[in-house]
């Protein structure tokens, strides 16, 4: 991690924002101890405004500010779109997004601070942003103006959604407790092979997960070869490039604790920078880091239509952080030249990863 010395939030807010800083905010962030909404927080009453809203009244409009660039990541991978919001369906604490480029699945009960936020940076120019954060200050959503974004529109929403308080700071809370799962022996795992067995639609895998009382890595390890199968690391590499060269129209999933990012399309551009892998496409972008991906799988579920083909990787504590698939319109079968690709990847070899080591 970059070290820049900074002895104040303040400090490292003015530095990074004016691009003096090494490092991105986040990182810029846990030099200090602190999560990258405190450090955002920080330049409140500078060049970043404290939001108050129903965040679905303010993720319904905006789409008033034309093209943007929308960004959710984790601790492992980047994903960007380039889009316009529209399509907007708020129901409760749950927002659906799916307007073409822009295609979001978001759970508002988990954003807790939003900002807007202005750096100057000598490389990058101006850049004028909405950025949202969970309660604990971890970053959620961001949505970045372009050349071709409607820049009025940001300053009324800005100051239609302006806090009374614009004192600099936030008040955080702590993370939530991890989920507490059944234990591996407490499983009836020929009947949750049974109930996956008998999926009809992909939507009910979560239901079945909740039912059992299982995560999600738990559960692919449980069920056995038919339905889940361990890859080899080096398999996303290879997803990647063959996709890329087939132009095969996939699906890119990337989510955090408050929303789903989705890009459906074709990818063209890879490329390899030191543990970073990217797609580097006009309207897409994805960043992520080879080095942090601790298993990978393929994942079978079964649906009216017949199977649909996930897959998954997972960090060191056995998080999900990307998952992929073929792109399938509702009640259509699973495009079978995604099914072969996916199914062509190497299998994990214990044997071949202890050599490694």
């Amino acid at each position: 991690m970059t070290q820049n010395n900074f002895k104040t939030a303040d400090e490292a807010w003015s530095a990074f924002s004016a691009g003096a800083a090494k490092g991105y905010a986040v990182d810029i962030a846990a030099e200090l101890g602190l999560t990258e909404g405190e450090l955002v927080a920080a330049g409140i009453g500078q060049n970043v405004t404290r939001l108050d809203a129903d965040w679905g009244d303010l993720i319904s409009r905006l789409e008033e500010l034309g093209e943007v660039k929308i960004l959710t990541r984790n601790v492992n991978v980047v994903h960007e779109k380039t889009g316009t919001f529209g399509a907007v369906s708020i129901n409760g604490e749950m927002g659906l997004v799916l307007n073409g480029d822009i295609d979001l699945r978001l759970f508002l009960g988990r954003w807790g601070h939003g900002f807007a936020v202005e750096t100057h940076n000598p490389r990058a120019g101006r850049r004028r942003s909405f950025q949202f954060f969970d309660h604990d200050g971890t970053a959620i959503h961001k949505v970045f103006l372009t050349g071709h974004s409607n820049e009025a529109a940001y300053d009324t929403l800005i100051a239609d959604f302006k806090a009374e308080n614009q004192m600099p700071g936030i008040e955080t809370l702590p993370p939530l407790p991890e989920q507490v799962t059944r234990k591996d022996g407490d499983v009836d795992v020929e009947n949750l092979r049974a109930h996956w067995r008998s999926m009809t639609d992909v939507h009910q895998f979560h239901g079945l997960l909740k039912d059992f009382n299982v995560d999600r890595h738990q559960g692919m390890r449980l069920v056995g070869e038919e339905f889940a199968e361990r890859l080899s690391n080096d398999a996303l590499k290879t997803l990647l490039e063959t996709a890329a060269k087939s132009d095969l129209s996939i699906m890119v999933f990337v989510g955090n604790s408050g929303a789903i990012q989705i890009h459906t399309g074709p990818i063209n551009t890879i490329r390899e920078m030191g543990d970073w892998i990217n797609i580097m496409d006009p309207s897409f972008t994805l960043h992520l880091r080879m080095d942090l991906i601790a298993e990978a799988w393929i994942v079978r579920k079964p649906i009216r239509e017949g199977t649909v083909t996930t897959i998954e990787l997972y960090d060191a504590e056995l998080n999900n952080f990307v998952i992929f698939c073929g792109e399938r319109k509702p009640k259509d079968p699973e495009n079978p030249d995604w099914q072969k690709l996916a199914e062509s990847l190497p299998r994990y070899s214990s044997a071949a990863a202890k050599v490694a080591e």
